[in-house]
Order: structure tokens, then sequence, then C-alpha cells
């Protein structure tokens, strides 16, 4: 049946104001939230009022400050004349149920780069084919569902650049291992086999990079996350109303943290440091030392005369208790 465009045009005018009206009043909600990140310069107050959120079970999953102003920009510090870059990524063939053999593959790539000296850059790749039906099949006799081959590419891919920056430690300092993507991962589900043995062998690079003293990141691209305006929120609440209930109610529709911190952070400069407050991170602190908790901050990747364009950079409590391997990151 056609379409007939005349009957729907008052409504599309409608739609046109409607949106227009919701635009303006995300543009108020943004200043709004940008004026009081300006004020939070108290570190000590959002402390307290997160320990009232643990206190009272809230569920409170925004960012704490981890040693720096949150506010306040970050210049780009001064580019070291030596350096040498590991950069990993991944990709993978899922196995397909109509296919002549069942298989799997994954093909982990690591890029090595020697910044400040004229020695080419190096391209290691390590792919893995999987075809024997203890690798390809479940317990229950299935193909392995996609969310299995993702993270066992996630922990290869980490498993191989800790295996290519250990082979070159004695590089030129300092170390930076970038990998695409979160280091704070989804915790592998039950629809995992052999989940613990995939975490155990993720956290076991973690300490491989870590005796390497290499400043590993994770690099976020595209980042959607809204960690500091549920602190902003969390701000807002007197101490008897930081309930569960009450921290469900945020509603930040069209609006994350990248539109926050565009205004405060120039080309190059980067966010104070902070922590996520998740189950997921506290794990990684409990379960594997203080050194594997995740701190992150945004940074601003435009160069002068571009619109921003903000990125989140994820890097272990071991880098960033580390002001030079942090300076070398975000350099």
């Amino acid at each position: 049946m056609a379409l007939q465009f005349d009957k729907l045009e008052a409504q599309i005018v409608q739609l046109g104001k409607t949106l227009a009206e919701r635009g303006q009043s995300a543009a108020e909600e943004l200043r709004g939230a940008v004026n009081l990140l300006s004020q939070l310069n108290d570190l000590d107050a959002i402390w307290e009022q997160i320990k009232i959120a643990r206190r009272n079970d809230a569920g409170f999953r925004g960012a704490a400050p981890f040693d720096e102003p949150i506010n306040q920009p970050i210049p780009l510090p001064a580019l070291p004349s030596r350096a040498t870059l590991f950069a990993a990524d991944g990709s993978q063939i899922y196995p397909d149920l109509h296919a002549p053999a069942p298989y799997w593959l994954t093909n982990i790539g690591v890029f090595v780069y020697h910044h400040g000296t004229d020695a080419l850059p190096e391209m290691i790749s390590e792919p893995q084919l999987f075809f024997q039906d203890e690798d390809v099949r479940a317990p229950d006799g299935q193909l392995l569902p996609a969310a299995v081959i993702n993270a066992r590419r996630t922990v290869y891919e980490l498993q191989f650049l800790a295996k290519v920056v250990t082979e070159r430690q004695h590089s030129a300092p300092p170390l930076v291992a970038m990998s695409d993507g979160p280091l704070l991962h989804m915790p592998f589900g039950k629809e995992i086999p052999d989940a613990k043995q995939l975490e155990a062998d993720y956290h076991e690079a973690f300490d491989f990079l870590m005796d390497a003293e290499a400043a590993l990141l994770g690099y976020v691209d595209r980042p959607s996350s809204r960690f500091v305006l549920y602190t902003l929120y969390l701000m807002t609440l007197a101490p008897e109303e930081i309930t569960a209930a009450n921290l469900a109610m945020v509603r930040l529709e069209g609006m994350t943290d990248a539109d926050l911190y565009k205004p405060l952070l120039p080309c190059g400069a980067r966010s104070g440091m902070m922590v996520q407050q998740s189950p997921l991170n506290k794990d990684y602190k409990d379960r594997f030392g203080p050194a594997h908790e995740i701190i992150f901050f945004y940074l601003n990747t435009a160069a002068h005369g571009q619109a921003p364009y903000l990125a989140r950079v994820e890097i272990p409590q071991w880098v960033a208790r580390n002001k030079a391997l942090v300076d070398a990151v975000h350099a």
C-alpha cells in the first residue's frame, strides 16, 4: 500500500517542533551539568557521597576521583624523545552451521612503532584455527556461540600483546602497550564454559605487562559512558536521599560524559583520572590486587582548529600511580 505523504505533513511539522524543543531542553541541561562540574572542587566531598551510596547499597555506578581534580583540564605533556609503542587488535571468523567443516579462527596483530628512531615499524600477527570437536562445540554439542569466540579473542589479544612486549621489554622506554577497546570488559557470563580460566589468563597478561614496566592502556574511540554524569547527579542528593530508588530515577537521555567535557578540554588536554564504581572493577581490585583496578580519563584527540573529539582511555592502577607513565600515555 502506498504511503500518503500529504497526510503526514502536519505530523512531520509537529515532529520537527518537538525535536527542536527537546534539543533546547537538552542544551539547557548540559549547561547546568557543566556548571555543576565546575563547582566540584572538593574531592573529599565527592568521596563522602560515594561512601554513603556504598553503605546504603544504592547501586551507584558513577566515577570517583582518583588523585586529581575532575573539573580541570590537564594540558598535553611534552612528547618523549624516545618510546616504543605496541598496539594490538584482533578479528575472528565465527563457526558456521552450514559450512562443510565446523571451525572458527582468530587473527591477532601487534603493531610495534619505534618512536624517535629510524627503525622501521614491525607488524606481527598470530592466526589460530580451531577445528577439533572439543574446540568448536559447547558441552551440549552445539557450535560455540559468538559470545564465547568474542571472549576468547579478547583474552588472546591481551596475551599476545603481553608476549610481544615481554620479548621486547629492553626496547627504548617508555613502553606503551595499547589495546583496542576497554580494559574493564563485561564479565564473562554463564554461557562461557571456560570463563574462570579466561579470566585468570586475562589478568595474568596484566601481570606480565606490569613486570615489563609497560604502560598498558585501553582506547575507547567513541565513548558513550555517563560515569561522571551519574556522579554529578549523586552530588545533588542530600545524604538521606541517596538510595537505590533515587539513583535509578536519573534520566540522561542523549547526554554523555563526552558532551560534558567537550567545553572543558582544549585540543590535546585530558580530564583528571577517575575510578569507575562498579562490581566488576571492585572484583578486579579485590581478587587480583589493587594494581589491576581500572582508572580512566577523557582525552580530546582533536588537532588545533578541529571540533573536539573525545576518547576514553583506560589504564590499570599500576600505570595511574606512575606519573611518568601517565604522561607518556597522554602524550
